[in-house]
């Protein structure tokens, strides 16, 4: 009941929002996120009273055609592994289970220290555009068309989040955007890695171990308990990373795809995303 699954998402844009109206009672709604060539689907909800009315059917088709108009070429999301109901009516719209998804926390420890690192909320806004041009040049590395600025911009501009890069000589070599507080779906006390990839290619973790401890440290200065990070099994190396560092799974579900395949790079090794 702490997490917040609408807010960001509605202030980043409102026309990826959608509801379901009964005369004048609201009962049921549908998002979604662009993040350029990806889309992400949900959340989506209906109202206990309307459930098994295809109420859900009607909110689903208004978002993945929004996305479409938007750019998106690859639509995901995350769902619960074992509803052989959810699982059906997605596939209904040509998206497939594919990998394991672990959603993993950690307790923040307050005494990590990180190199370099830059964070969004830090930059002076004459330089801002061009650490989102940066990180635009990475994220298309680890999928074409990949575009993460407008969720760095919001996040930070409506008090959910921010964001930190880490550098190598003039290229960002890594970054992570995290969401957290009362506008943001990680709940109390907790820091959401939204999303955080590092270059691809990269032959050791040591820039993703960088980048985790980068996002610990903007935990701890936020006076955050744990951090939270959403790994797929489809990036063994990522996953077996964040176990090595201590994180535990609290949950597991499935990424749907649309068409099923892939949504990044193969050569991108160490990257976290949250499609809830």
């Amino acid at each position: 009941m702490d997490r917040d699954f609408v807010t960001g998402r509605w202030v980043t844009d409102p026309s990826l929002a959608f509801g379901a109206w009964i005369e004048d009672r609201l009962v049921g709604s549908s998002l979604g996120t662009s993040w350029g060539s990806l889309g992400v689907f949900g959340p989506i909800s209906t109202h206990p009273d309307t459930w098994n009315r295809g109420i859900a059917r009607l909110l689903i088709p208004p978002v993945l055609e929004r996305l479409n108009a938007l750019g998106a070429r690859h639509l995901a999301f995350f769902t619960i592994a074992e509803s052989t109901k959810h699982i059906a009516l997605y596939q209904r719209f040509g998206f497939w289970p594919r990998f394991l998804t672990a959603i993993m926390t950690r307790p923040v420890d307050p005494n990590e220290t990180v190199g370099e690192s830059v964070r969004y909320s830090a930059i002076a806004d004459a330089d801002q555009v061009n650490w989102l041009n940066a990180c635009r040049v990475l994220t298309t590395e680890v999928r074409d068309g990949l575009d993460l600025t407008t969720e760095i911009c919001s996040a930070h501009t409506h008090g959910h989040g921010d964001s930190v890069f880490l550098t190598d000589g003039s290229r960002v070599e890594a970054v992570a955007l995290c969401e957290y507080g009362p506008k943001s779906p990680a709940g109390a006390g907790s820091c959401l890695i939204r999303f955080a990839a590092a270059h691809p290619g990269s032959d050791t973790e040591r820039p993703f171990d960088r980048l985790l401890t980068a996002c610990e440290t903007l935990a701890a200065d936020q006076g955050l308990k744990q951090i939270v990070a959403c790994v797929n099994a489809s990036r063994p190396k990522a996953y077996r990373h964040l176990l090595a560092l201590g994180f535990r799974a609290q949950r597991n579900g499935v990424t749907m795809h649309r068409p099923n395949e892939d949504a990044y790079n193969q050569t991108a090794a160490f990257v976290l995303d949250d499609l809830r």
